[in-house]
């Protein structure tokens, strides 16, 4: 337990010390969140708009936590040897993962605390659904992305392949989930596409739990579809798991 302590607080510095990751992680998708805001109005009716896009950037905030907080910073430590070093030790897999996703874990729930204390201050923002179906929103979808970074750390060998995959991973993502534009708006090939994105889920149900948005689909649904990818992408990172 002292080990993982150790591990956990080592994260939290490094973390700290990045103020790329600070920008990227926790800044800017609440920037973006605000600026909806004032740009489209703070409508909180379950059909406004700045309602509908709130839900869906703090799904987006979960990804770039997964991308840019997971996946990049795992490529950058293996590039440099960090975790061959470490696998020479007693350190076992086990309890760095743990640490590991610990402390990213905490990042999420910053995210959304962040999220709703700025929704609140700035725009009136009240969660009209269940406070404990929003926490395990979040801690399902960061638990999700969270593994998909893990995964393309261990899929690619550079952080140049990391870093570009990332990339074509984000867009689709944002742009095809309905986080930033309605899905209704798409044709109807894409809409299909979005089907399978599980991003499209988490913002269904930011929505529906923090405005009473109208559904796309049945809470029930949104986290059985969650949870299917998070089993698949848990059990796939840790199978691709590289020390070096």
């Amino acid at each position: 337990m002292k080990t993982i302590k150790a591990l956990y607080l080592a994260n939290a510095r490094e973390f700290l010390r990045e103020k790329m990751a600070i920008f990227l992680v926790l800044l800017l998708p609440v920037t973006i969140m605000g600026f909806f805001g004032l740009v489209f109005g703070s409508d909180l009716t379950p059909e406004g708009m700045f309602g509908q896009q709130m839900g869906g950037m703090l799904g987006v905030a979960l990804l770039w936590l997964g991308l840019f907080g997971t996946a990049m910073p795992i490529a950058q430590q293996r590039q440099g040897q960090v975790f061959r070093r470490l696998h020479v030790t007693p350190l076992s897999r086990a309890a760095l993962l743990t640490a590991q996703v610990s402390w990213r874990v905490t990042i999420g729930l910053l995210q959304a605390g962040l999220f709703l204390l700025v929704g609140w201050l700035g725009f009136g923002v009240q969660v009209q659904g269940s406070p404990l179906l929003l926490l395990l929103a979040v801690l399902v979808g960061t638990m999700l992305f969270v593994s998909l970074g893990y995964l393309l750390a261990g899929l690619l060998p550079t952080v140049e392949g990391v870093n570009a995959v990332s990339q074509l991973v984000n867009f689709p993502m944002m742009f095809l989930s309905g986080s930033l534009f309605s899905l209704e708006m798409m044709p109807d090939a894409l809409q299909v596409v979005a089907r399978a994105l599980p991003l499209t889920y988490l913002a269904d149900a930011f929505r529906q739990i923090i405005v009473a948005a109208p559904p796309l689909y049945s809470l029930g649904l949104d986290f059985a579809v969650l949870g299917g990818w998070l089993l698949v992408l848990l059990v796939l990172g840790m199978r691709f798991w590289r020390w070096e």
